[in-house]
């Protein structure tokens, strides 16, 4: 009975192997749940008029298609350090957002985002005692600032978002009328070549002149 025993117990086991590796296989290789899969899009909205400027919110949605947590890139080292660092797209913030102006033309042209001028604007970002007013780069936008980690002297967020979650996070501008190109990017921590955690979407949103409204306060 004893090498009957010992062939059953045998065949069980790699019954059981060969199950798992299948399984293994399908999960991790044919359906890819190793990978991580991020839906990103963009949504621009004007709200009102205020003189020669318009108040926009441009919106990023954030969605996990797939079946992992993703957790956003850290490791910055300093105010101006690049968390990613291919050119022409340079990123300091995990949630990056850029906006640029699309100038007019009179007559057909082809273009692309990358041939777009860089934007610069006054910006007031910080509670601080009085109001001040500095200069921000509509390069390097940190969608995700609500989120800075203290713990790196805010120069890292602690965000992430679970499998089938979609979080939103809005900007909000005062723009001169006219036409606009927003691109997001949102880097995960994976960084490896041909696995790296880089997502982007881009969109053009038009801001037109809008008459002068109050907003109401919430009651």
């Amino acid at each position: 009975m004893k090498p009957y025993l010992e062939l059953t117990i045998s065949v069980l086991t790699l019954v059981t192997l060969a199950s798992g590796l299948y399984f293994a296989i399908r999960r991790f290789g044919l359906s890819r749940e190793r990978f991580t899969f991020l839906r990103l899009t963009i949504e621009a909205k004007t709200l009102c008029g205020a003189g020669d400027v318009v108040l926009t919110a441009i919106s990023v949605y954030l969605e996990n298609k797939g079946d992992r947590r993703i957790s956003a890139r850290i490791g910055r080292k300093s105010e101006h350090a690049r968390l990613y660092d291919i050119a022409p797209d340079i990123c300091f913030h995990a949630g990056t957002l850029k906006i640029r102006r699309v100038p007019e033309e009179s007559s057909p042209l082809l273009f692309d985002w990358y041939s777009l001028p860089p934007l610069r604007t006054a910006a007031r970002l910080m509670p601080k005692e009085e109001d001040v007013t500095e200069e921000a780069d509509l390069e390097q936008i940190n969608y995700l600032d609500e989120f800075q980690d203290p713990m790196t002297g805010f120069l890292d967020v602690d965000f992430w978002i679970e499998p089938r979650e979609t979080y939103g996070q809005s900007v909000f501008l005062w723009l001169r009328p006219g036409i606009y190109a927003a691109k997001a990017y949102f880097l995960g921590p994976e960084t490896r070549h041909h696995e790296e955690e880089y997502w982007s979407t881009q969109v053009i949103f038009t801001v037109a002149t809008l008459p002068k409204r109050a907003i109401e306060a919430p009651t």
